[in-house]
Formats: C-alpha cells, structure tokens, sequence
C-alpha cells in the first residue's frame, strides 16, 4: 500500500460534525470471504497526475463500488489509503458467487479508470463494526489474502487456499468466472484458481492495458505483460 495515496480518503471522507456523536453497530463476528484489493501505481500517478484529476477517477471508483455492493445482498466494504476490502454476508456457495462478480465487476471499470487493481480472496471468520463515522474490521482472512495480494505479480485476483474446496465444486458445476492457473508471484510461480475479470471484454480491456503500458517502465510492464500473458493462455 503506496503512503502517497492517503488523497483517497481525504477526498471521500464525509462531512460529519467533529461533535457528531458516534454510534456505533453491534460488532458482527461470522464466517465470511474477504476480497483484498490494492490500487497500484500511486506513487506514478501522484508525481505525473493533477490532484484534480486523481480525485475524479477516485471518487468515481468510490461510487461504482458502492453501488455494485450495496445492502440488499449483505455485502460491506471499506477502502483506506489505496485498498478496498469486501466482505461477504457469509461463506455460503452463493455470496461466494457474488462476491466474486461484484469483484469482477471492480477490476473491470478500475482498469477503464486507468487505476490498474491486484487483489486476492480469503474465507474464514471475521469481526465487522460500522458506525456513522467510519468502521473497523479485523480476522484471518483479511491477513491471508493481504499476504497473498502482496506476492502476486499482475493485474488479477487470486484465491487462497480456503477457498479452494468451493471454488473447485464451483468449477465442477461449469462455473467460467474462476479458473485454474499458474499465477506469477515475486518468486517463482505457483498454480491457484484466478478470477477472470478480463475475457468477457477483452479486446477493450487488452487496449486499456497497453495505454497504460504506453504510460510506465520497469516492474509495472512486467505486471502488464504477465497480466496479458495469463488470460491469453486460459484460451490455449
């Protein structure tokens, strides 16, 4: 997580009266899947972007998640400095199942933005608190998928090994949205079940990414070129 992007929460905090008394939700401790998201490239795009304009695609960013999460389906998220967590209603095959269309969904109109996202998924229990303020969450699963979004190296969401059982009963019954690969990580490679974000558009999601590949050097293309390289291979 880039220090130079604390802009996405002073841009979006709301406005709230410092006496605003603070109320705050009975702490909802369940098993649940967690998906961890990082924004990356911040450190580029504060030092080659205006303000202004890193707090448009922010703020639009912010407001697509939030009403792709919404409250009807149980879901609940957060996003501090350049990461955004979800968290499902509970661990059942379905929530899992909108959990990851809502994240497809994120990394698609993230990339459209130009802010390019990795992230990866975890189940296991959780405490969740929200008040009128702000909210606070902590459990195992936020843990291990940060530890696993921290090593992969492309633009893509991978599974751990928690949720691998239901990904592959899910795979079984011809789910297409997760499938199994090899996933590039700082060292080495190792194979996990990836969320296909990118097929269904993906001649306009492979532009999006070579104007971003137009834009940088160095490590960012190599998570470029793998991100392009994993999705080619799927259809091989």
């Amino acid at each position: 997580m880039d220090q130079d992007s604390s802009v996405f929460n002073d841009g979006l905090r709301p406005a709230i009266q410092e006496t605003q008394e603070i109320i705050f939700t009975t702490p909802e401790i369940a098993e649940r899947i967690v998906s961890f998201l990082d924004i990356m490239g911040f450190k580029d795009l504060v030092a080659r972007q205006s303000e202004t304009n890193i707090q448009n695609r922010l703020r639009d960013l912010s407001t697509f998640i939030a009403e792709n999460v919404g409250t009807d389906n149980g879901m609940t998220f957060s996003i501090f400095s350049d990461s955004i967590v979800i968290f499902s209603k509970d661990d059942s095959a379905e929530s899992f199942q909108m959990l990851l269309h809502t994240t497809s969904n994120i990394m698609k109109h993230s990339i459209m933005l130009g802010l390019p996202i990795k992230g990866a998924m975890a189940m296991g229990t959780c405490t969740v608190t929200q008040s009128n303020k702000n909210s606070f969450f902590f459990g195992q699963p936020i843990i291990d998928a940060y530890m696993l979004e921290e090593n992969i190296v492309f633009y893509g969401v991978v599974l751990h090994h928690t949720l691998e059982a239901m990904a592959q009963e899910m795979v079984n019954k011809g789910e297409k949205i997760i499938f199994d690969h090899l996933v590039p990580l700082k060292k080495g490679c190792s194979c996990h079940y990836v969320l296909d974000w990118f097929t269904e558009e993906k001649a306009n999601n492979l532009n999006r990414l070579r104007a971003i590949r137009c834009t940088v050097s160095d490590s960012p293309r190599r998570y470029i070129d793998n991100t392009i390289s994993c999705f080619n291979s799927r259809e091989k």
